[in-house]
């Protein structure tokens, strides 16, 4: 098992234990979907530094990404804001633009993906990744977003395009998961 390997299954293991532990102490299987976006982000920026001599390019464009999905959230700006002033910011588009800019790299990385491999399953899984992953932000819809992320997995696991970034395409798919049984379960 490869360094970014073992990165990418404790971060997993550790979101279980946090909703297990949960679940045991209150009964509700709730996984800490606000810190998603920071632990993308800590992978990112560790597999860019493990494999910064090679590879530049997909680290850099995941750790951008990182960063814009960290900054899309209310609770980054939270750390930054008292109440009376992170009411007036979440009024203002700011949160919006980095989410934004956080599918647009995910569809540049998807579209540079795409052009990289060679096998006939694996461009088709890439393009029902891009067409799924603009439908579900166009629409807000989660589960389209959730089944481009499996696309984009299935694809990235038949043709394993920008090795070893390919492994953050299921941290992504792991992280949505999460997200959506949390809501799912809990509602």
């Amino acid at each position: 098992m490869t360094r970014e390997a073992r990165a990418l299954f404790l971060s997993i293991l550790t979101l279980i234990v946090y909703a297990v532990s949960i679940f045991i102490n209150q009964g509700a299987l709730i996984f800490p979907f606000p810190l998603n976006e920071f632990i993308f982000l800590a992978l990112a920026l560790q597999f860019f530094w493990w494999n910064r001599a090679r590879n530049k390019w997909p680290g850099i464009l995941a750790s951008i990404a990182g960063i814009c999905a960290v900054m899309s959230t209310q609770f980054f700006w939270s750390f930054m804001y008292d109440t009376a002033s992170m009411e007036i910011f979440m009024n203002s588009l700011t949160t919006d633009y980095f989410l934004l800019g956080f599918y647009v790299f995910l569809l540049v990385a998807g579209v540079f993906t795409l052009v990289k491999q060679k096998k006939g399953t694996a461009l088709l899984l890439s393009s029902l990744f891009l067409a799924s992953l603009i439908a579900g932000v166009f629409l807000n819809n989660a589960l389209l977003v959730l089944l481009a992320f499996a696309f984009m997995t299935a694809s990235t696991q038949l043709v394993k395009a920008f090795a070893p970034y390919h492994l953050l395409w299921i941290l992504l798919l792991i992280l949505k998961l999460t997200e959506w049984l949390t809501f799912v379960l809990n509602s």
